[in-house]
This record gives structure tokens, C-alpha cells and sequence, in this order.
């Protein structure tokens, strides 16, 4: 008999092997405790720049929220329970913003990239979850005199270095402050319309809830300090497929940079609460 899709089942492309296992679908039998995994290491760095740079970024209502921030962090995780104890790692550019749905404003932080460095996160985040995610190289940190040091590149040309230093915890505070408007992760899903190239297949908002990330993840190592990224210019025969979002970022203004942090977890979750707005 021909194959059919099993109602209620996760399925990427090839579908014709059925349900498709991942992080928000695990092989039959399986169950991870998301208190327990994935592990992660952030080290993020925060810089003011031109507002009306960032605003140019922006799609239809969306706005700036509060000052023009534009946040880079490199993420380290390992222990990932759907990969079978295997990690990977990541790097965003995001900064706060307020979507205004039809249902009234959702505040949170625009993510305009997320580089991984492997190929079943992407494909599962960009399919599932309509995260903006990009191949990149990320290799581990490395540490010396202090000094966090990490860098981006893709086939061997870099295109971002990121450092920390002068790191220490804070006084008084175990973890990130929260705020309380704060509503989660905010993306863009777009897929074009095959044969009608300059149409939208899907276009619509999404939004993955920090709440249930925040539920069971354990901060272990919480440190504020100093730090610097920089973005290299570009050209289209250095990065033939990213040399337009990386020289989008080299051409920020530099108004100083506000700080870094470092940031040790266990446990997050498979963010299936993420939800189409509108």
C-alpha cells in the first residue's frame, strides 16, 4: 500500500522513511530529563550602536525596544540528549524588540542569525521552528591570560572574533537578571514558493517562550565582565553565500561596548512550546 503520513508525527524531508527523530521527537521508547541536559557554556557581549541601523533590519511591526543593544553570543553545549550525548555549537546576533501582533505586543529578542555548526539543528530549527539558522565553523573557545577568545568562520575564512575578559560574578546576583516583560526568542519564518521565485511559500512570526527554558535550567557559573567582537568585511568571493549578513553587521556603528558575560547551564528544553503569531 503507498505511504502515508502518520497524523500528529514530526516529519522532515525525505518524508518516505516515516517520522523524522529529533529534539522534539525522540526515537519510540526514548524520554530525556530536561533538567539534566543539554549542557552550555555562553559568552556574549553587548554593544551600542546607531538605532536606525537596527530599525532598517526590522520587518513590519516590529520596533526597537529600549536602547539600540545589538548582543553577540557564542554558545558551547554538549550532553545533548536527542544527538545521543553529542554537542554542537551556535553563535547569535539578536537585540530587543516588540512585535505587534494582532493580539497586542509581544516583547522579546529578535534573533537575525543563528550560526550552527552542525547540520541536524539547522535543518530541525529552521523547518520546525523558523529559527533564522546558517551553517558556520565554531570551534571551541580558547583561554589564556584570562582572556575568553572565539571565532566564526566559514570553509576555513573567518568572518567574526568575539573575546571576554576581566570576568567576575557579581555581587548579590546567582544568574541574568530577569525581566519580567520579557516573552521569549522571536523569529521570521520564510520559505519562497517553488516555481514562483520572489513569493512566499510561509511567512508568518514565530515565537519560542523563554518560560519553559527557564523551568529547568540550572545556573552553575554566572560572571560579568568586558569584552569586544568584531565582524570582517567581506566580499562575495570570501563568503559567496553570507558576505551580505556579515558586512550588514561590519558596517554597525560602534557607540562602545557594554559589557560581556559568561554564562555556565544545565538543562533547557526541546522549545516545542514555540508558537506561530498571527
Amino acid at each position: 500500500m503507498p505511504f502515508e503520513p502518520r497524523a500528529g508525527q514530526f516529519y522532515r524531508m525525505p518524508i518516505f522513511f516515516g517520522p523524522t527523530p529529533g529534539p522534539r521527537q525522540w526515537p519510540e521508547g526514548r524520554t530525556f530529563d530536561f533538567s539534566k541536559t543539554p549542557r552550555m557554556k555562553m559568552l556574549g557581549v553587548r554593544m551600542l550602536t546607531n538605532a536606525d541601523q537596527l530599525k532598517a533590519m526590522l520587518p513590519d511591526r516590529f520596533e526597537l525596544r529600549g536602547p539600540p543593544v545589538v548582543t553577540v553570543e557564542a554558545n558551547y553545549m554538549t550532553e545533548i540528549g536527542w544527538l545521543a550525548g553529542r554537542g554542537y555549537n551556535l553563535c547569535d546576533v539578536k537585540f530587543e524588540v516588540t512585535y505587534h501582533s494582532r493580539k497586542g505586543p509581544v516583547h522579546g529578542t529578535l534573533v537575525l542569525v543563528r550560526w550552527e555548526n552542525l547540520c541536524d539543528p539547522i535543518l530541525s530549527g529552521r523547518e520546525e521552528l523558523g529559527h533564522n539558522k546558517l551553517y558556520c565553523e565554531i570551534p571551541e573557545p580558547r583561554f589564556i591570560d584570562g582572556r575568553h577568545s572565539a571565532r566564526m568562520s566559514w570553509l576555513a575564512t573567518p568572518f567574526l572574533d568575539l573575546s571576554v575578559w576581566d570576568l567576575a560574578a557579581p555581587s548579590g546576583m546567582s544568574g541574568p537578571p530577569a525581566d519580567p516583560d520579557y516573552q521569549g526568542m522571536l523569529s521570521c519564518k520564510y520559505i519562497p514558493k517553488t516555481g514562483e521565485w520572489g513569493e512566499a511559500d510561509v511567512e508568518y512570526v514565530t515565537l519560542s517562550p523563554r518560560g519553559p527554558m527557564r523551568e529547568k535550567m540550572t545556573v552553575e557559573r554566572f560572571e560579568l565582565g568586558q569584552g569586544s567582537f568584531h565582524f570582517w568585511k567581506s566580499s562575495w568571493e570570501d563568503l559567496p553565500t553570507l558576505y551580505h549578513i556579515v558586512n550588514a553587521f561590519a558596517e554597525l556603528e560602534n557607540h562602545g561596548f557594554q559589557g560581556a558575560h559568561l554564562v555556565e547551564t544545565v538543562g533547557g528544553s526541546s522549545i516545542a512550546e514555540t508558537i506561530r503569531i498571527d
